[in-house]
């Protein structure tokens, strides 16, 4: 992945809205820095593509679209989704806390979705070890444990569990993200795999947070191939915008960010 990916990404996004290059460089650099930006010949800084984000009013952190990540619940939790569609993340924990949501399921796999949603709000506002115990709930429901194939919420859920011991360990266990990423890359999925950029762009976060950007580019890359191989584009912008930090932390600003001397693959 190179500059020229983000570079492609910002031309195609100021074509669409029909915006002129000099109109655009007036309001944030010069003409000749952003030619050679959408050309590839310079990657843009994390301020510099945030900045060209906020003019040419591309949206990061998207609602999840409707039923995400799951087609179907429940009526009586159809209340859910659209909490988390909304990322009203303390509603949906309150819910279920005080509540008998889980008791009233009738199938493992909405058992599944519910511990799936509850397990990532937890997260989201700063219960990790709670999410945690939730997600992994969520994997004792995986019928059988090791499928040859597997459905999408199984692998969001391995995904989604070692994303949230990436908080909680300097060493965590990353195995459930090589098992998810390997299913997807051998077609091993049976159900929704337009969902399934999140899995490549969680593992890339990760492997930031543990000062690994190479190998976080190689996984940003498969997020975004992904995304475009499935006609999705609610992650892409945040894709790109962790792309640019990666590659940012290949070279001196890595030791600045993780505030670390810098050290090599």
């Amino acid at each position: 992945m190179t500059g020229e990916s983000v570079g492609s990404y910002l031309h195609q996004c100021r074509q669409q809205q029909g915006v002129a290059l000099a109109a655009l460089a007036t309001r944030l650099c010069p003409l000749n820095v952003l030619a050679a930006i959408e050309q590839g010949q310079q990657s843009p800084s994390v301020a510099q593509l945030t900045q060209l984000y906020q003019q040419l009013r591309v949206e990061r952190n998207q609602p999840l679209p409707q039923d995400y990540p799951i087609r179907r619940l429940p009526t009586f939790n159809r209340q859910l989704q659209s909490w988390w569609q909304k990322q009203a993340y303390e509603q949906l924990v309150a819910n279920v806390a005080a509540g008998d949501v889980l008791h009233q399921l009738t199938t493992d796999t909405d058992r599944q979705a519910v511990l799936y949603y509850y397990g990532r709000s937890l997260a989201a506002i700063g219960d990790v070890e709670a999410a945690q115990l939730h997600l992994r709930a969520g994997l004792m429901f995986m019928t059988p444990q090791y499928p040859r194939v597997y459905r999408s919420l199984d692998l969001l859920l391995l995904a989604a569990e070692n994303s949230v011991s990436g908080l909680t360990s300097a060493d965590p266990d990353l195995s459930g993200f090589e098992r998810a990423v390997t299913a997807i890359r051998q077609g091993r999925v049976r159900d929704a795999p337009e969902n399934l950029t999140l899995v490549f762009y969680q593992y890339a976060q990760t492997l930031l947070n543990l000062n690994r950007p190479q190998a976080a580019i190689q996984s940003l890359r498969e997020a975004i191939a992904w995304d475009k191989q499935q006609q999705t584009t609610y992650l892409l912008p945040d894709c790109y915008l962790l792309l640019t930090l990666a590659l940012k932390m290949t070279q001196s600003e890595r030791a600045a960010f993780f505030n670390l001397a810098d050290q090599p693959e």
